[in-house]
C-alpha cells in the first residue's frame, strides 16, 4: 500500500483494490499503463476525499472506471452537450413514474378501485412536464459552461430561485382549477399502465440520446460530474 493509498478511506481503498484486480485481469493495456491508471485514480480519490466526494461520485463503479480508461470513446457526453429537450423529457418522465408508481402502490394496498386517493392524470402530466421544463432550464443556467463567456451578464442565482418557486407554485395552482371532466382520476390499473408507458419512453429517450449510465435522474448526475470537472480544471 502506498503512502497516498494509506490515507484513503476503507471504501476508497476497496474501490482501488477492485479496480486494480480488474486491470490485472485485462490484457488490453501494458503493465506500465496499468500503473499510470492506478496512480491517477489514487490521486483523484485523495483529492476528491478532501472535498467530500466518494469514489462512486467520481468514477461510478470499478467496472465503470475501467470502461473509462479502457474504452474512453464510450464515455457519456458532458452536461451541456445534451439538448434541453432530452434533459427536460428525462426529468418529466421520472416525475411521471414517481407519481403514478406512488398512486399504484398506495391505491393497491388501500383497496381503492375508483382512484379516490390519486390526483387527476392531466394534473400529473402537467406537473411533471412543467417541473421538467423549469428544473432543466434552471440547471442549464446554474451549471458552469466552459463555452459561455464568463463575463456575460447572467441572472442572479437568488432571483432565478425566486422565479422557479413562483413558476412552480403558479403551475400547481393552475391544476386546481381543472374540471374533473378533463382531469380524470385513474384507478390503480390505469396508473400502472401510465407508469409502464412512461418507463418505456424513459428508456427510449436515453437510448436515443446515447446515455447509458446516468442514474435515475440524468440531469443531476451530469450536473454533478460537470461541477467536479470544473473543480479539477481549477486545481490544474
Amino acid at each position: 500500500m502506498t503512502e497516498v493509498e494509506h490515507k484513503l478511506t476503507k471504501k476508497n481503498q476497496d474501490f482501488l483494490f477492485r479496480l486494480n484486480k480488474g486491470l490485472a485481469d485485462s490484457d488490453q493495456i501494458s503493465e506500465e499503463q496499468k500503473e499510470e491508471i492506478l496512480a491517477e485514480v489514487e490521486e483523484k480519490l485523495t483529492a476528491g476525499q478532501k472535498l467530500g466526494h466518494t469514489a462512486a461520485q467520481l468514477f461510478g463503479t470499478p467496472a465503470e472506471a475501467m470502461q473509462k480508461y479502457l474504452n474512453p470513446v464510450r464515455l457519456a457526453k458532458g452536461f451541456h452537450d445534451y439538448s434541453f429537450a432530452f434533459l427536460a423529457a428525462d426529468t418529466a418522465l421520472v416525475l411521471i413514474m414517481f407519481l403514478t408508481g406512488f398512486f399504484t402502490v398506495t391505491m393497491a394496498f388501500s383497496g381503492s378501485k375508483q382512484g379516490s386517493e390519486g390526483i387527476g392524470m392531466t394534473s400529473v402530466l402537467f406537473l411533471a412536464i412543467w417541473g421538467g421544463v423549469i428544473y432543466t432550464k434552471a440547471m442549464q443556467r446554474l451549471v458552469p459552461n466552459a463555452n459561455v463567456d464568463p463575463n456575460k451578464k447572467r441572472m442572479p442565482v437568488w432571483l432565478m430561485m425566486i422565479l422557479v418557486v413562483v413558476l412552480w407554485v403558479g403551475g400547481f395552482s393552475m391544476i386546481l382549477l381543472l374540471p374533473s371532466v378533463i382531469n380524470p382520476v385513474l384507478p390503480v390499473w390505469g396508473n400502472a399502465i401510465v407508469f409502464f408507458l412512461a418507463f418505456i419512453a424513459y428508456i427510449w429517450n436515453r437510448k436515443h440520446a446515447g446515455l447509458k449510465q446516468g442514474g435515475l435522474l440524468a440531469i443531476s448526475r451530469l450536473a454533478q460530474q460537470e461541477r467536479m470537472k470544473q473543480e479539477e480544471e481549477k486545481r490544474g
